[in-house]
């Protein structure tokens, strides 16, 4: 009736650690997963059969549901499991999303974070003479020419200036 097929490794419960036995795992009627011991025990509560299917499925044996034939009886795992208590950790923190580093548009610019309004359109101005595509017609310098207009579109203006300084990150265009 049952084979080798159906033995599969404890894989443990919500309270202990796998112990690495072989067991069977069965169907209950309420659909949920449950591991009985390979052999038939005559102490068991268990009555699992083999469905048309072959399913293994099991239920609890009672008054109204006795033993019948095909079903073994059979000790549900988890009385036997000699898997070690799982430690209960506490869940890690949620996760950050990383930010770039702060003063990172400073830095494309090339001023302090204390920089006046004037000092950064200068700053600006100045690279976007030295790398504008007509000066300029190497494609890592547009590239690096868009990136200088990003960095000043923020930082020259307060309100945008000011996100950036809190949160590190530009704020989201509307």
């Amino acid at each position: 009736m049952f084979s080798r097929a159906d033995l599969k490794p404890c894989m443990g419960t919500k309270d202990k650690l796998p112990c690495g036995k072989y067991v069977r795992w069965t169907r209950t009627e309420n659909s949920a997963d449950l591991a009985v011991d390979p052999d038939p025990h005559p102490e068991g509560n268990t009555a699992v059969w083999k469905d048309v299917h072959g399913v293994l499925r099991s239920h609890r044996i009672t008054k109204d549901r006795p033993l019948v034939p095909p079903a073994k009886r059979m000790k549900p795992h988890a009385a036997t499991c000699t898997g070690r208590p799982r430690v209960q950790t506490q869940p890690p923190p949620p996760q950050r999303p990383a930010t770039p580093p702060a003063g990172h548009l400073y830095d494309l610019l090339g001023v302090v974070r204390t920089a006046s309004q004037d000092d950064i359109k200068r700053a600006y101005r100045r690279l976007a003479r030295q790398l504008h595509p007509d000066v300029n017609p190497d494609p890592a310098v547009a590239e690096r020419f868009q990136e200088i207009g990003e960095a000043y579109h923020v930082l020259s203006d307060p309100g945008r200036r000011v996100t950036y300084d809190a949160t590190g990150r530009a704020p989201r265009a509307r």
